[in-house]
This record gives C-alpha cells, sequence and structure tokens, in this order.
C-alpha cells in the first residue's frame, strides 16, 4: 500500500522514518467512514491510521452536552494496544474518512523490535496527554468566547498552519458540542467575535480573519497536530 503524497510528513508518521513507516503499513486493512459516524474501538482491535478525512474525539456527559478533547487528521493514529481497556472518549468522523486499520501483530512486533518506534507510540502519548490537560483546563477556567477560539483554531489547524482566510464549514450546534456549551451562548460568542473583526460568518460556516488575534483570544497555547512547534 503506498500513501497519499504529505501524509508521512503530518501527525504521528512525522515522527517515523521512511522505512519505518514502510514497515507499519504493510498487510493494513482500508476502510472508509462517513461523516457522523462513531467509531468503535474495542479493546485488542489494535491501531488505525488517518489516511485522509478528520475525526473528533470527546466525553460525553450524561445531560447530553459534550466536551471535544481534540482533533486527528491525516497521518495520525488512535485505537488501543491493549489487550482490555474500557473507552472513555468517543471518536466522531467529522468529514468523510479513510483508515487503514493496521495490523496487531505487526504493531506489538515493532513495538518489541525497533526502540524508536515504541519511543515515538510514547511520545505522541505525552503530548495528547499534555493536549487534553491544556482543553479541559479551558473548558474550567475560561469562557465561552476562548473556548470558541480555540475549537476554530483547532479544526483549521487539521488542514495545515493557521492563516487568514480559511474557511470551515461548521454550525453553531457543533461548536456548542465542541466546547460544552449550548447553541445560543455559541451564537452570542460567534457574534462578538465578528465584531472584534477575528472572522467572518456565514450561512454554516467561518472565514478567519486575523490568526494571530483569534490566538490571543483562545487563552492559551495550542499545538497543530503532529508539529512541536506553537502559535
Amino acid at each position: 500500500m503506498r500513501l497519499p503524497a504529505g501524509v508521512a510528513e503530518r501527525g504521528f508518521l512525522a515522527r517515523l522514518s521512511c522505512n519505518l513507516i514502510d514497515e507499519l503499513i504493510q498487510s493494513s486493512r482500508s476502510a472508509s467512514y462517513p461523516t457522523g459516524v462513531i467509531l468503535e474501538t474495542p479493546a485488542g482491535a489494535g491501531l488505525a491510521l488517518i489516511v485522509s478525512g478528520a475525526l473528533r474525539y470527546y466525553l460525553p456527559a450524561a445531560d447530553g452536552r459534550q466536551l471535544t478533547v481534540g482533533y486527528l487528521g491525516p497521518g495520525n493514529v488512535f485505537g488501543t494496544v491493549e489487550k482490555a481497556s474500557a473507552a472513555v472518549v468517543r471518536i466522531q468522523v467529522m468529514a468523510p474518512t479513510t483508515l487503514w486499520h493496521l495490523q496487531p501483530d505487526r504493531v506489538h512486533s515493532l513495538m518489541e523490535r525497533r526502540p524508536e518506534f515504541m519511543q515515538a507510540l510514547l511520545d505522541e502519548a505525552t503530548h495528547g496527554l499534555q493536549h487534553s490537560f491544556r482543553v479541559l483546563a479551558a473548558s474550567a477556567f475560561t469562557t465561552v468566547h476562548a473556548r470558541v477560539a480555540r475549537d476554530i483554531i483547532e479544526r483549521a489547524s487539521l488542514s495545515g498552519p493557521l492563516r487568514a482566510g480559511v474557511h470551515l464549514i461548521v454550525t453553531h450546534q457543533s461548536l456548542a458540542d465542541a466546547t460544552g456549551s449550548v447553541r445560543e451562548v455559541v451564537a452570542r460568542a460567534l457574534r462578538k467575535l465578528r465584531q472584534e473583526g477575528v472572522i467572518e460568518t456565514v450561512t454554516g460556516g467561518v472565514t478567519i480573519l486575523d490568526p494571530d488575534a483569534l490566538t490571543r483570544l483562545a487563552g492559551y497555547v495550542i499545538q497543530v497536530p503532529g508539529d512541536s512547534s506553537n502559535f
């Protein structure tokens, strides 16, 4: 199997050498998933590589509200290598997505034989944990205004470096689900961001006008997935 151009330089794969990537993806199984599907990650199912599309992982609440912990794009992996685990977060397909389900035996073999692969997994897990802490801290200590700014940035970062002119297809309800809020409160936050000249809104979408101001309003450092630099 051959990866699409650019995928090997993104996400988790950016931590691996070309030879290691080739060994990892051997005998993987391709599957496609439509927008809106909730992906199950049963224990022992192994890891899946995102080849195209976008996923979000979130925490559900008993009252139906949701809090997005993060987003995953091409080059990222998700799943578990544990034989028994309890799913804490849920994973939703945000755009038509193609996954390569990696062969579990091959992943375990690489973990045993290739210390650089094990180190890459640990680094990725550490990065994900730190990111989750930042998101939860923001949800506890910042305003909905700041949380909406953060979520817009993270969605935009799935397609590359943040820049003016990036347009996102996103609804008030999906932003409310992502930030643990409700649609009416998110609508007010978007209106304020528009009045500040940071974004422009149209029906069903948002365009970023001032990425630097949007980052400041987010209130804390956000990392582009698969990139060690901060903005």
